[in-house]
C-alpha cells in the first residue's frame, strides 16, 4: 500500500542509477526494447553528474535528470558520515525530480543514483522493479530488494540476496545495436588475411592494469606484432600516458579515451581483452566473440572473477588474473592466440552457445505489464 495519495500516473517509464556503463547499458537496452513494443511509452533517465549517463544519455536522446547523491564506499569513516549527511539533501532534489516525471513505473539499474528515487517510488505506490547485473548484488539493489515489486535478474545465483522480492531469471539486456549486428554476425578467424586485430576495453573508465601493463605485454610480442593492429579503450584522461607506453610496438595501435560504437568495435576484433563484468559478458557472449577476460580483483564479493572462471570452464573464453597482467602470461596467451586460429573459432562458438539476445525483451514485456497492471 503507498504511505501517500495515489494519482494519475504518465505513460512514463524512468530508469534510475548508473554511474559505469555496466550499470547504465543494461538499462539503455530495456529502454531501446520498451519504445519498441510501445513507442508511445514515454523514457526518462535518473542519474548523477559524475556518472557516465551525464554524457551518454543527452546524446542518445533521452531525457536526463540530475540528482547529487553522495558515494557512500570508498571514503572510510568519515565518507560515510560526509555522505550520509548528503542523504537527506538527496531525498529532497529527488522528490523534486519525481514530482516533475510523475512515473508510471521506476527501474533501478544499480549505483547510487537509483536508492533514494527507487525508493521514493516505492514509497508512493508507483510500480518498481531492479536489474541486477551481477551474481553478487551491489549496496544500492541490495537494500531497495527490500521495498520493490520485482528483480530481473542475470545469474540464478542472486536469488537469495533478495528474500523479499519476486525474482525472475532473465539475462543481461543488451543494447539493439548489438542485437542488429548479432542476427548476422559471424566470427571469422583471421586466416585470410594479414592482420591480427585486438581490442582492449577496460571498462567505461578505462582500467589502470590494462593501461600500466597490457601495452608492455603486446610490444614483448616482438617481431609477431608485426602483423598486429591494437585498439586499445584507456578512459578519460590516461590518453598521452598509453599511448607513449606503445612508443616499442611492432604493429599499430590507436588509443582512445572511448569507444561509442561497440557494435563496430566488437565487428572489428578478432580477440577482445576485457573486464569480466556481467554486461561486458552479456554483450560478448551474445555476439560469439574469443575473449580473453581479466577479472578487476576488487569487484565486490569478487565476483568477476567468479564470472570469468564460469566463463572459462564452459570453453567459452580464457580467464587471466589481474595480477598476471604485465607478468608474461598474457603476452604468452596471446602469442598462442595468433597462432591458433582454430581456437579462436571455437571459443566463439561455445560463446555464443551461452548468449541470453531476448533478455531486454523479456524485461520490457514484464514492466509494460507491470506499469498497465
Amino acid at each position: 500500500m503507498p504511505l501517500f495519495g495515489s494519482k494519475k500516473r504518465d505513460r512514463r517509464v524512468v530508469i534510475a542509477g548508473g554511474g559505469t556503463g555496466g550499470h547504465l547499458f543494461p538499462g539503455v537496452a530495456v529502454a531501446e526494447a520498451i519504445q519498441k513494443l510501445d513507442p508511445t511509452v514515454d523514457i526518462a533517465f535518473v542519474g548523477t553528474e559524475r556518472g557516465i549517463e551525464a554524457r551518454v544519455i543527452p546524446e542518445l536522446g533521452y531525457r536526463l535528470e540530475l540528482v547529487d547523491v553522495p558515494m557512500l564506499k570508498g571514503g572510510g569513516a568519515l565518507g560515510w558520515a560526509k555522505g550520509l549527511s548528503k542523504l537527506p539533501f538527496s531525498g529532497m532534489q529527488s522528490m523534486g525530480v519525481f514530482s516533475k516525471l510523475n512515473p508510471g513505473l521506476v527501474v533501478s539499474v544499480g549505483g547510487y543514483a537509483a536508492g533514494p528515487f527507487t525508493m521514493l517510488a516505492a514509497v508512493r505506490g508507483v510500480p518498481t522493479a531492479l536489474m541486477e547485473q551481477n551474481s553478487v548484488p551491489g549496496m544500492t539493489n541490495r537494500l531497495l530488494g527490500k521495498v520493490v515489486d520485482r528483480a530481473f535478474l542475470t545469474f540464478d545465483a542472486s536469488e537469495r540476496h533478495f528474500p523479499d522480492v519476486d525474482c525472475e531469471v532473465v539475462g543481461n539486456p543488451v543494447r539493439s545495436s548489438l542485437l542488429e549486428l548479432a542476427e548476422d554476425f559471424e566470427y571469422e578467424p583471421p586466416t585470410n588475411r594479414d592482420e591480427f586485430r585486438i581490442l582492449i576495453i577496460g571498462g567505461s573508465g578505462g582500467a589502470a592494469s590494462f593501461n600500466s601493463h597490457l601495452p608492455a605485454d603486446l610490444c614483448a610480442l616482438g617481431d609477431l606484432a608485426e602483423r598486429v593492429v591494437v585498439r586499445h579503450q584507456c578512459g578519460k584522461g590516461r590518453l598521452s600516458e598509453v599511448d607513449g607506453g606503445y612508443d616499442e610496438f611492432a604493429g599499430q595501435a590507436e588509443v582512445v579515451e572511448f569507444i561509442d560504437d561497440m557494435a563496430a568495435a566488437y565487428d572489428w576484433c578478432d580477440l577482445l581483452i576485457c573486464r569480466a563484468g556481467a554486461s561486458t559478458i552479456a554483450e560478448v557472449l551474445v555476439l560469439g566473440i574469443p575473449a580473453l577476460y581479466v577479472p578487476f580483483a576488487h569487484a565486490a564479493d569478487d565476483h568477476q572473477t567468479k564470472n570469468a572462471q564460469a566463463i572459462a570452464e564452459s570453453g567459452a573464453g580464457i580467464a587471466i588474473a589481474d595480477a598476471d597482467v604485465g607478468q608474461g602470461r598474457a603476452t604468452r596467451l596471446i602469442s598462442g592466440l595468433i597462432h591458433n586460429p582454430i581456437s579462436l573459432a571455437n571459443i566463439a562458438e561455445q560463446a555464443r552457445k551461452l548468449g541470453r539476445p531476448h533478455a531486454a525483451e523479456q524485461v520490457a514485456e514484464r514492466c509494460m505489464a507491470m506499469m498497465d497492471a
